[in-house]
Parts: structure tokens; sequence; C-alpha cells
């Protein structure tokens, strides 16, 4: 295909094992590359893609999508705003996976079960990278994990404690493991966001995004029932949004809003939360592999 067809740009929508080679492969002819999360198994893996790129002179970017979903751009608003004050912390409550304890656990992607690092490694690095986008960069990383599925490789339950630098606390909370009580309008989880002047609740049952404070609550914002997924309008519209920066950005000349040393700092937090695992200890980002 390279050789044959005139192109501009790739999105390399492979598994990760497989990103640097093909990247290299682009990057010698001369095109630019969009390439899918996570973007490679090591931070240091990571860093020798974007240097590929770099010295060959094509612009490279990873497509991270959950900063362009529609939701998370209105709390980005709201706090850029100053309508709850200071943020000092986030909950999420992430949205549950229910895999099966039989295999193929996912009809859709049964490989998941054979993956050592599962939740946090193949999903939760789009919630890391919202809640960054949502409360700036990370200092410090605790994680616990554990699996509770028995055909399983890697973690079905965890609880992630991130410390900003701006002194917010972010936590997120997540199960693979329990069924569904009780299906969500809006597959994004359940965000409460705190500031000195009050807090933003994303309530995906209602799908609404609310402001609350001790004179009472406002709706903020409403949404149709979405999935985040490329099945559903809003994950789609996300989808277009970040190819079209993307684009724009080559096209312009322009930075990407998301660059490849931004999304460095997302693998890296997702990273070090196995490395806070085996130790047992708080992290940092630069304690990652």
């Amino acid at each position: 295909m390279l050789a044959a067809e005139n192109l501009d740009a790739v999105d390399i929508a492979t598994r990760p094992e497989s990103h640097k080679a093909l990247a290299t492969l682009a990057a010698q002819r001369g095109v630019h590359v969009l390439c899918q999360k996570p973007v490679a198994a090591t931070v240091g893996e990571a860093r020798e893609i974007a240097s590929i790129c770099a010295k060959a002179g094509v612009r490279f970017m990873v497509l991270e999508m959950w900063r362009h979903l529609r939701p998370v751009r209105d709390m980005k608003r709201y706090l850029n705003q100053g309508l709850i004050g200071d943020v000092y912390a986030l909950r999420l409550l992430a949205p549950p996976r229910v895999l099966r304890r039989t295999r193929p656990i996912d009809d859709q992607q049964p490989y998941l079960a054979d993956l050592e690092k599962l939740m946090v490694y193949d999903t939760y690095i789009h919630h890391i990278d919202g809640i960054r986008y949502l409360l700036g960069d990370v200092t410090s990383v605790y994680a616990r994990m554990s699996r509770v599925n028995p055909v399983i490789k890697g973690e079905d339950r965890l609880f992630l404690m991130l410390g900003h630098a701006s002194g917010a606390t972010s936590s997120l909370d997540a199960s693979w493991a329990v069924p569904v009580e009780r299906p969500t309008r809006l597959h994004l989880g359940d965000f409460l966001i705190e500031g000195v002047d009050g807090a933003l609740h994303l309530d995906p049952y209602d799908a609404e995004l609310r402001h609350v404070t001790l004179a009472g609550t406002t709706v903020l914002e409403q949404y149709g029932g979405s999935s985040i997924g490329g099945a559903g309008p809003m994950g789609q519209g996300a989808f277009n949004s970040c190819i079209g920066d993307f684009a724009a950005s080559i096209r312009h000349d322009r930075p990407f809003e998301s660059s490849a040393e931004d999304n460095l700092k997302t693998l890296a937090i997702a990273l070090a939360s196995y490395e806070s695992v085996e130790r047992g200890a708080v992290v940092t980002p630069a304690d990652a592999p």
C-alpha cells in the first residue's frame, strides 16, 4: 500500500506490539502517523516511535479520543469558567464491563483474556487521559488491583489514586468482576468533581451534568443515552473530532491538541499503576518502565 499509493497519513489501528514497526515503515515513506492507544508497552519504546517520526520529518500523534467526548469537553469548559472554584478532588466510578468466566471471554476482543496488563493498559488509559485533561499533570500514583475471573491473566478489579501537581487528588474505582446491577444511559462512568465553591456531577443514569452547591442543584447539560463506542453517535463524534484535529494540524502546520509528548504522560501513569502494585507503594510517573 505504501509503495503503491501517494498517502498523506496512516492510522495505525493494530495491537501495540506492532506499532513501532508499522510507524517506522510509514515514517520511512514520509507519511504522517496517527496511532491508536496504548502506543507501546513501555514509555521508552513510545519515545522511540516519536523520535523515529521526528527524525523522518513526519508528524506523529496518538489517537486519544476520550477528551473529545462532549461531556468531558463540557466539564472542562465549566472548570475553565471557574464555576466551582479551585478543584481539590475528582472521583470516577468507572463503567463496568463484565467478562465471561469461560473462553472466549468477549466476542469482540477475545484476546483480552491473555493480557497480563488488562484494565488500565487496555481501557482505563482513556479515563486517565480524561482525568489529566480535567485536573492537569500527575505527580504521584497509587494502585490496588486483583483478579477474580479465573480464566483471565490480568486484573479485573482496580482502585487507582492520583496526586496532581495542582494539589488535587483523583480516584478511579472500577470492576469487571460483577454483573451490572442497573444499566447506565451514558457509558462514561459517574464523575464527581469537587471544588471550593461547589461540585460538578456527571450522572450516567440520568445522562445529566449537574452543578451542585449549598443553594441547590442545577442541570447544566442533558445528553441522549449513548455508548462511547464507535457504534454510538457520541463516541463517533469524539473520534471525528480527534481525527479532525490530526488532519487540520497537519494541513495548517499547527500543534496537535494532544501531542505525542502529552500522551506519553498518560502512558507513563498507566504503566506506573502496575509498578505501584508490584512495589505495594506510591510511585511517580517517572517510575514507569
